[in-house]
């Protein structure tokens, strides 16, 4: 493959360039400390300016300078080394004009020169990401040696399930810790024709053996005939993404069901588990596959329950003021890299009996074939809680973070939203909560759409955040906003 030079598009916290090699002495537990990654945007003024939605009222656009949507990953051997994504100039319609990348050398204290992946065609100058108006949903993962994984959706503005609309999950790899970027691979490439079915492709998400040389890559894959089932779908590559198979439906939900944010986790056997939900007419389950023969045979059929899951979605308590587009229906995943154990947190209204979602947690010790009663992490129920990420330390530590509303003001046209990070050493047992960031005006966010044919009716964080351990504290990389706007911020917060 070709490697293209990073695109540099400004600087974020600290400017210490590009990680590279690792360290040898003892790393010192870091002070608390937020910094901002993201930066104004340098994207070419005329590149990524395609509508899809031209009877729009108002019309499509783009928050110029925005930055949401963050993903975070560590280098196995030396966490010190992270590596994020993020989404850059958010369209209010449905997905940003690049993917934007930056890293870490010292745990997520200060970060490198940010740069453009080739994903969109904003986002470079050869490949098959020229062919793409748009990116989405970036997932980032690292392999053993340090090569970095990357991939995203890359999609046309509009008509992507309907005659000439193109739709396609794009991968790459670095192996010089984000120096330079290999030309991508298209797992899937789908183009819309007269005589149909026309598919979406959607949520892919990337995962990497810490401990040998496969890759896996999945997505769902939607259709635009009704009734249609819509799979799971993997790319997988075993020369630590120098190749990869040709994609293949891994899960096939039935008629009139869908599979959704396939979350794949390398276990520390090599095994590999794949979380999802799966949505049709009777609500939303999550639920797990496992394969033990590197992503050939997937078992069970039909996939072991982990539990339904009943959002009600964040209501905004402003006055007059928009919905919140949150993480309804996607579970976030970890595993533990040592006893293999399994986490997936979720928004559910269950524990309020439906007056207002709080954040539960389930855990598994058997790869996925059963799973522990979901509980509630969040700790106060009273308000919202919101888009939770989850990440294993080590000794079995675990971390959840998550928004917010316990400091809104009723009657404020500020919506007063923090985010926090709660924090088990015990496996769940008990936990201690901080603040990492907050509290800020989630008025001011990036606007999406809620609904289709709609535009900028819904703030938008992401649909996801990033964690990390860095063998001494807790990295997050993760949306709020400031006076710039909705940006993308990095903390560190040890235990």
């Amino acid at each position: 493959m070709t490697a293209v030079a990073l695109l540099a598009t400004g600087c974020g916290g600290g400017g210490n360039g590009a990680p590279a090699g690792s360290t040898t002495a003892p790393v010192p537990v870091p002070a608390p400390s937020t910094t901002q990654v993201s930066a104004a945007s340098t994207l070419a003024a005329n590149c990524g300016l395609a509508v899809g939605n031209t009877t729009a009222s108002p019309p499509e656009a783009y928050t110029l300078n925005s930055a949401v949507q963050p993903q975070l990953a560590a280098k196995p051997a030396n966490p010190q080394l992270l590596y994020g994504l993020y989404e850059q100039d958010r369209w209010d319609a449905i997905g940003t004009r690049a993917i934007s990348f930056s890293s870490s050398s010292n745990g997520g204290i200060t970060w490198s020169t940010i740069g453009t992946l080739p994903f969109s065609v904003c986002g470079g100058s050869t490949g098959p990401g020229m062919a793409y108006d748009r990116a989405s949903d970036p997932s980032i993962a690292v392999g053993p040696s340090g090569t970095v994984f990357a991939s995203a959706l890359a999609f046309s503005a509009g008509g992507f399930l309907a005659n000439g609309g193109t739709s396609a999950v794009l991968v790459t790899r670095s192996i010089d810790g984000g120096v330079t970027w290999q030309t991508p691979t298209a797992a899937i490439s789908d183009v819309g024709t007269a005589a149909g079915p026309n598919h979406f492709n959607d949520r892919d998400a990337i995962a990497a053996d810490p401990n040998g040389p496969d890759v896996y890559l999945l997505w769902d894959r939607l259709s635009s005939v009704s009734g249609d089932a819509m799979p799971t779908y993997l790319a997988h590559s075993s020369d630590g993404g120098a190749s990869w198979s040709a994609a293949v439906a891994i899960y096939q939900p039935g008629t009139l069901s869908q599979t959704f944010n396939n979350q794949p986790l390398v276990l520390p056997n090599g095994h590999v588990v794949d979380i999802f939900t799966i949505i049709n007419g009777f609500g939303a389950q999550l639920v797990a596959i496992r394969s033990t023969d590197h992503g050939t045979t997937w078992l069970p059929n039909p996939a072991a329950l982990v539990a339904a899951m009943a959002p009600v979605g964040t209501t905004n308590p402003t006055p007059a003021a928009l919905p919140v587009r949150d993480s309804s229906n996607m579970a976030q995943t970890a595993v533990d890299p040592v006893s293999g154990t399994l986490a997936a947190v979720w928004q559910d209204g269950t524990p309020s009996g439906g007056a207002r979602d709080g954040i539960v947690m389930s855990l598994s010790h058997d790869e996925g074939a059963t799973w522990s009663a979901p509980v509630q992490v969040n700790t106060v129920p009273a308000v919202a809680a919101f888009d939770p990420t989850v990440h294993f330390g080590s000794n079995g530590r675990i971390a959840v973070t998550y928004y917010d509303f316990r400091d809104y003001v009723s009657g404020s046209t500020t919506l007063s939203t923090s985010l926090w990070l709660r924090e088990s050493a015990d496996g769940g047992v008990t936990w201690t909560e901080k603040r990492l960031y907050g509290p800020f005006d989630l008025n001011s966010a990036a606007r999406a759409d809620q609904s289709a044919g709609s535009t900028g009716n819904a703030l938008f964080l992401g649909d996801q955040q990033g964690l990390a351990w860095t063998g001494v504290a807790w990295a997050a990389l993760f949306a709020a906003t400031n006076a710039q706007g909705p940006q993308v911020f990095g903390g560190v917060l040890p235990p």
